[in-house]
């Protein structure tokens, strides 16, 4: 899809889905012109865009960029983090209420004006990201509306003849690039509707107020979640599964496939890089390799630590080659191996431990659902492990206490592993400390050994 092209094939009449309605094409576009016609009566450059409804979210984002002002999309909407760590001249929100002290336009008291004419940014059009990835520390990440476009069509060239019109609801925020992507952008280029409000729970996923297909966008801290998969639609009725922000764990990978009768597409990249690879579990559950998205190339790079994943695509927030931060393998067919993050190699007593390694042999054990490994940094740095026990596990614990599932999982490693590369504490947990998109914050962690 070229700037100002759409699917038209397969164009659905309506833009998004409410509880109680829904919002016609002609509709939303009348409200972008209505909201450019404001936006063209103030000088300032930088917006922030603070949406909680998508619908309006996806207005005022084509309304900003059709006047070419650059969209700041913060990285927390709480009024204490904009104002403190953005800079913006005005804010478009629908809820003004939320950011007393800042100058700010209310969306929904716009207007419309009766144009009905579609209108596409240009390809220069500037997007502000905000990302903290796993360290916490916030980070700015630009992008053009055609890098944005760029990823939207390789995701229509992917999947959408598998799709049809089927409406896309979502479990994750339109704020972070998957969000936006797979939630909006997507849907609007291509003419699906979507879902104008983020689903919270799993019975939203199911209790919808159309009878269409689903296109379920979600991440692993959601999916993760969910025991009763009756809460589900069915799996006939559901297009596709997307998941992103961290790997899927095995164990919720093979429940979808045995249980629910339908795998997860998984999708790997990051607000830098935009979609690197995907991959979905076969039909017995087993893990298949990554694979590129088209016009994405590979490189692993040696470095102390292991071979570092390198990728080169339209989507890089950089031109030319780009550091990931995973150590990898490619295979001979192409596939893509991970390794773990090139910052989980450690030294400990002179020995070189990856932490990364450990975690998958941690996480294969009959017991867990899912493992992470710490550095755990005092006067003798040690390993820290944090579990997440499935069923099994829970029930040694909950019979033979902490010491019995320790001394169970502490025997399981050493079969591989010399003794100084053993976990010396361990935390069991129900979740992963993380941000809303699922991945989890490295701080966060340690703070669970403080």
């Amino acid at each position: 899809m070229k700037t100002g092209q759409r699917n038209t094939s397969k164009v659905h009449d309506d833009v998004a889905i409410f509880s109680a309605g829904t919002l016609d094409r002609a509709t939303f576009w009348n409200r972008v012109h209505g909201l450019k016609n404001v936006i063209q009566g103030h000088s300032g450059r930088r917006w922030a865009l603070l949406c909680e409804d998508s619908s309006w979210f996806a207005a005022g984002f084509m309304a900003l960029a059709n006047c070419r002002r650059l969209i700041v999309l913060p990285q927390s909407s709480l009024a204490g983090a904009v104002g403190k760590d953005h800079e913006f001249d005005l804010i478009l929100s629908d809820h003004p209420e939320n950011y007393p002290g800042l100058h700010c336009i209310n969306i929904q008291a716009t207007g419309t004006i009766a144009d009905g004419m579609a209108c596409f940014p240009d390809d220069d059009v500037r997007v502000e990201f905000h990302t903290s990835g796993s360290t916490g520390s916030p980070k700015c990440v630009p992008k053009a509306f055609a890098q944005l476009r760029n990823e939207v069509q390789t995701l229509e060239n992917q999947w959408g003849a598998s799709l049809g019109q089927a409406v896309i609801i979502s479990t994750v925020p339109h704020h972070h690039l998957y969000g936006l992507l797979f939630r909006v952008l997507w849907p609007l280029l291509s003419g699906r509707p979507f879902l104008a409000s983020v689903c919270l729970h799993p019975d939203g996923l199911r209790n919808l107020p159309v009878q269409l297909p689903k296109i379920i966008v979600s991440s692993p801290a959601f999916l993760s979640r969910i025991d009763n998969f009756s809460e589900l639609p069915p799996a006939a009725e559901v297009a596709a599964v997307f998941s992103s922000g961290a790997p899927l764990p095995d164990e919720t990978a093979m429940k979808f496939v045995k249980i629910w009768g339908r795998s997860v597409t998984e999708v790997y990249g990051s607000t830098e890089t935009g979609g690197i690879a995907w991959r979905a579990a076969s039909v017995d559950g087993k893990r298949r390799p990554w694979r590129a998205f088209s016009g994405v190339e590979l490189d692993l790079r040696q470095e102390p630590s292991g071979d570092r994943l390198w990728v080169k695509s339209p989507c890089t927030w950089q031109s030319g080659w780009m550091a990931t931060g995973d150590l990898a393998r490619i295979h001979a067919d192409g596939g893509l191996e991970l390794l773990g993050r090139s910052d989980d190699v450690i030294k400990i007593a002179d020995k070189r431990v990856s932490l990364g390694e450990i975690r998958i042999q941690l996480a294969a054990h009959t017991m867990v659902a899912d493992a992470r490994l710490v550095l755990v940094a005092g006067r003798r740095s040690i390993i820290g492990a944090v579990v997440i026990l499935n069923a099994s596990g829970q029930s040694l614990l909950k019979s033979s206490g902490k010491k019995a599932v320790c001394d169970a999982l502490r025997a399981w490693l050493r079969e591989r592993y010399e003794p100084v590369m053993i976990p010396k504490k361990w935390r069991f947990v129900d979740a992963f400390p993380g941000t809303d998109m699922g991945k989890i914050e490295n701080q966060r962690m340690l703070q669970l050994f403080t």
